[in-house]
Order: C-alpha cells, then structure tokens, then sequence
C-alpha cells in the first residue's frame, strides 16, 4: 500500500496532507491582508518566508478531527472549538517564547485578556470560526482537493512539504540569530541603566529604549564620563547590522512592534522607583 494511501482518521495521507496546505496558505491570506490593512503596507505575517501559515492549518485539522463526532451539534461544536483553538493558542505561544524568546501577537490592548497571549475576544471568535469550518469550509477544502488529478496532487503534495522544510530551516536559523542579537543589544540596555544608576539616576529601560531607536543621544556635557555614548554607539552599530537570513523577522519584529512589548514587559518587573534622566536629548550625530 502506498503511503499516500494510507488510512488516517477516517480518511488518507493524500488528503490530509492537502487539506494541511490548503488551510495553512488560507490562514496566511487572511493574516496578511488583515495585518496589511493594520500596517498600511503589504506585511507577510507567516513565520517562514513563504506563503503559508501551518499553525492555521494544524489548529483546523486539531480541531477538525477532535470534534467530528460532534458535527451536526451546533452547541458542543462552538464551546468545543473556542476551547481546543484557545489551547493551541495557548501551548504555540509557550513554545514560541521558550525557542525564540518572543510571541507575535499581542492582546494586552483587548479586555480580558491573560499576559497577551490569550483575550476572550479570540476565544468568543475561534467557536464562530469552528462553526464555519464545519458548516461551509471543510466541504469546500475537500471539493477543492478533489478537482486536481490524484498523479498530479502527490507531486504537489511531496514539492510543497519539501520546500516547507527548507524554508521552515532557514527561518528558524535566520529567528535564532535575531533572538541571540536581541538579547546583545537588551544587555547593552542593562548596562547603561547600571551606569547611570550610580549616578543616581534611576531611568527606565523604556526611556532608554526609546532613546535608543529613535538615534536620540545622551547629553556629556551634563552627564559624567560614564561611556554612555560609546554603549550608544555599540548599540546603534549592531542594530544596523543585520544578517540576510534575519531580516524577514526584524520587519515582522518591527510590524508587530514584538521588541517593544518586551521592552515594557522587562519594565514592568523593575520595581524600582523610577527618575527622570536628567539630561538633554539631541539627535546622535551620523
């Protein structure tokens, strides 16, 4: 027996592995034009460099799968869904912050939400979501699988997960290196917080953070000789220096202002009280 044909599920290999695809590319359609329209620009919102978004089409698979028995159930299906879609929203976002140290999204700004990751919002929206997968999409997904010759569909099939890998490869590389960089230039943030505090100024990381990439200096007329505009300097050389396989995750970074919420989050611990810096701003000489 061929893989292809393998049973899985209550159905094969061939098929799920196409509806996979087919929902990953949709959910990056709709990320994308959704953040577009955000960010008035065109913003690729997946992880890899390619069309595609396999969270979407695990998460429509997970729960595709989960709750077929309970099709035809409208009730149970909806609460069903909001639970298994705010679960795997819940453990991709774990897994996300433990490998690159960084979630990309951020509900902090929606009511009733818990750390960012999770807002009922979402959550009233995945039952809604999962009611329409079972009343319109999946048949549509299905029909859509079904109208490409079998021959044809594997070598799609066996072509696209191939080019997922490498692509999945050279992104994780390229999020790794940024990730270690971002730690470089916050620890270069720790220091001149440590500096200036010994001469009793108590700045926030944010404060100093803004400054920083907004290419705003330090005044060292008013300040001592304490290298705070060598450490600037530092940081505006690395943060300019970015590496080929990087930059799709420092435009995302950007996009969804992912380096900031950090920045805040890493504020919110400091439970010191905080000063003014006590010094001038000026733009930082080029």
């Amino acid at each position: 027996m061929k893989i292809w044909d393998m049973p899985f599920l209550g159905t094969d290999i061939y098929h799920v592995v196409h509806w996979l695809l087919i929902y990953s590319i949709l959910g990056w359609i709709v990320e994308s034009i959704y953040m577009s329209f955000c960010n008035k620009k065109l913003t690729n919102r997946g992880f890899i460099h390619g069309p595609m978004c396999p969270i979407y089409g695990v998460g429509a698979l997970t729960v595709y799968f989960i709750l077929r028995p309970l099709e035809g159930n409208w009730v149970a299906l909806y609460f069903g869904g909001s639970f298994l879609a705010t679960l795997l929203e819940y453990i991709t976002a774990v897994i996300m912050q433990k490998i690159f140290g960084c979630i990309w999204w951020d509900y902090n700004d929606k009511p009733f939400n818990y750390k960012g990751i999770l807002c009922l919002e979402s959550t009233v929206a995945w039952g809604f979501y999962t009611l329409f997968l079972f009343i319109f999409l999946q048949k549509w997904v299905n029909a859509f699988v079904e109208l490409y010759p079998r021959n044809i569909g594997i070598y799609l099939g066996i072509g696209l997960i191939i080019y997922y890998f490498i692509d999945f490869t050279i992104s994780l590389i390229g999020a790794i290196g940024l990730n270690v960089k971002l730690k470089k230039l916050s620890s270069i943030v720790d220091e001149m917080q440590e500096r200036l505090k010994k001469i009793h100024i108590v700045p926030k990381r944010e404060s100093i953070f803004e400054k920083l990439e907004n290419y705003i200096g330090f005044d060292s007329t008013i300040l001592p000789d304490i290298g705070i505009k060598e450490l600037a300097e530092k940081y505006r050389s690395m943060r300019a220096k970015n590496s080929i396989l990087s930059r799709h995750f420092i435009k995302s970074y950007h996009a969804f202002k992912i380096w900031r919420r950090k920045e805040q989050e890493k504020e919110q611990e400091d439970t010191e009280v905080t000063k003014p810096l006590g010094c001038k701003q000026k733009e930082i000489e080029s």
